[in-house]
């Protein structure tokens, strides 16, 4: 999914990456449990919603238009094929008057599901997006190829996610737009790892996010280390931390309302899995 679990990411960046690299620590180390779940925190130097630069950081790299993302997510395992997931996410600053209340900007719900046949894994996805005094509504559908067979500990790990906007918030139209991803993974210590997310959206509609041009939006590249803390006792769950640079460069026409066309986002997360 993007955002936590839309791939995508909702913005590949900020708390998509400590997600992804929770959900490995989710399966790594509770395998044999039927129900699992996530949960963390991750402060960010910009809020990227396909490749739109919500806040309008730009190149104020960690500066008044940071904020804060929080997260929870439950992983239940129907059989060894089938799982099914529910969660949320919160968008928490000062950027300005919430419609919801305090600091709370965003509120989004989502519930989904994942089918795995041999090397391929099908998902979709349904996700309520509430900000604004309105709800944008998604639905996610994915399929992603399981390399490490043949790719050994150079898999890619590609995945394509179809996000199709079915209603829009305010004055959005419906459509949608196709993310084509990547995420190769390394160990740099026995504990330590590196995640490089790479990838390309392309839009189906020229109005997606507010411009006139459809086809080529943004892509991405970036680097996310993850250090796990070991220090912590295991009864209380796995705890990790997340350090995310990524990169975007998004066309003009497409999303005219970023300030910058290309800039740089951070994300310092701390996630638990039990």
């Amino acid at each position: 999914m993007q955002k936590i679990w839309k791939n995508g990411i909702r913005g590949a960046a900020a708390c998509g990456l400590g997600a992804a690299m929770l959900t490995g620590a989710v399966s790594g180390a509770m395998a044999d449990d039927k129900v699992s779940g996530t949960a963390g925190v991750s402060y960010n130097s910009h809020f990227i919603s396909y490749g739109l630069d919500v806040w309008g950081a730009g190149d104020d790299f960690y500066g008044d238009r940071s904020t804060t993302f929080v997260f929870t997510n439950i992983d239940v395992a129907i059989t060894d094929d089938l799982g099914i997931y529910f969660g949320a996410w919160g968008d928490v600053n000062d950027n300005t008057n919430s419609a919801i209340g305090g600091d709370i900007q965003e509120v989004d719900v989502w519930v989904g599901a994942n089918y795995a046949i041999d090397i391929v894994t099908l998902g979709a996805a349904y996700q309520r997006w509430n900000y604004a005094s309105d709800v944008e509504e998604i639905v996610d559908l994915s399929v992603g190829l399981d390399d490490s067979a043949w790719m050994g500990d150079y898999a890619l790990s590609p995945k394509l996610v179809w996000h199709i906007r079915t209603s829009g918030n305010g004055g959005q139209e419906p459509g949608s737009a196709l993310v084509a991803s990547i995420g190769p993974g390394f160990d740099l210590t026995d504990s330590v790892s590196l995640t490089i997310p790479a990838g390309v959206a392309f839009f189906m509609d020229e109005d997606f996010q507010g411009g006139t041009e459809d086809g080529y939006a943004y892509s991405y590249l970036g680097a996310s280390v993850g250090v796990p803390l070991e220090f912590i006792p295991s009864d209380y769950g796995v705890w990790n931390m997340n350090f995310d640079l990524i990169g975007y460069s998004t066309e003009e026409d497409a999303i005219p309302g970023n300030p910058e066309d290309s800039f740089l986002t951070a994300s310092v997360g701390l996630t638990l899995a039990f």
